[in-house]
């Protein structure tokens, strides 16, 4: 008799296949409705992050621009090496880290990782026999650097300095605005939304491949030139795409692109 009652008493405790597969069912949908949520909130700390790095670039533009009294130019013009990351970097450390330079929701290939090797001299924030960031090849930047303004070629130039020699360097008091003029974003790395990998390191609204990417919940990051970021619509940062919905007139975003804060 007590055998009997035992293994009842088991019986009563053990699930059906049913009950299993209605456990199992249960739980699939708590995962799909979480999962969303989930990559939500991890997208929405990549942006933070993200945001949290071009405020430090920027900063780093502000201490270059007041030590130097120009702002950093862009490219070696004996190399065509970027050269605005290496001069940031020096201004805020003597270190070799070159984390801040990646955002987040980037690929690995974005990062810039120190190598060395050159035989070249320290030149520009360059550490003596580094490698230089030479455009193409299998890495690219994903924050690009404000150096042309709105218009490649506009005399004089309205961005914060395109090449060492060949175009002035710009002097901080020409900005007229500093809170309405771009310093760094990210930048169109993007192949599929016809980004350039060879011109990363630049953006504007110029051409299709320098656009901002708006890859933080169709946002991209702006660090201004006194240092406040902020998550903005492509539409607010490029006048070819303002149909008139997002800014007070369709020209609107073009004055922050320029030192002199005017529309050109």
């Amino acid at each position: 008799m007590r055998r009997r009652e035992s293994c009842r008493r088991s019986d009563c405790l053990a699930f059906t296949l049913i009950e299993l597969l209605v456990v199992i069912a249960i739980i699939a949908i708590l995962a799909a409705m979480l999962l969303p949520a989930l990559g939500k909130a991890k997208e929405k700390a990549k942006r933070v992050s993200c945001l949290s790095n071009l405020k430090q670039l920027g900063f780093a533009v502000m201490l270059y621009s007041d030590d130097q009294q120009y702002y950093p130019a862009g490219v070696d013009a004996s190399d065509s090496a970027w050269i605005w990351p290496p001069l940031l970097r020096s201004t805020m450390s003597k270190s070799q880290s070159t984390e801040i330079f990646k955002c987040p929701s980037a690929p690995a290939q974005a990062q810039w990782v120190p190598a060395f090797g050159s035989g070249l001299p320290s030149t520009y924030g360059y550490l003596p026999n580094e490698r230089h960031l030479v455009p193409g090849g299998s890495s690219f930047m994903s924050y690009g650097y404000n150096a042309w303004g709105s218009t490649v070629g506009e005399q004089p130039n309205q961005g914060l300095g395109v090449w060492t020699v060949g175009v002035n360097a710009t002097k901080p008091g020409s900005v007229v605005k500093p809170t309405d003029c771009i310093a760094l974003g990210d930048s169109n790395w993007d192949v599929v939304r016809n980004g350039d990998r060879d011109w990363s390191g630049f953006i504007g609204m110029y051409a299709e491949r320098q656009y901002p990417l708006d890859l933080h919940s169709k946002r991209a990051n702006i660090v201004f030139c006194d240092g406040h970021a902020q998550s903005l619509k492509r539409a607010s940062l490029v006048s070819q795409l303002n149909t008139g919905g997002t800014a007070t007139w369709p020209n609107e975003p073009n004055r922050l692109w320029n030192i002199d804060n005017k529309v050109h």
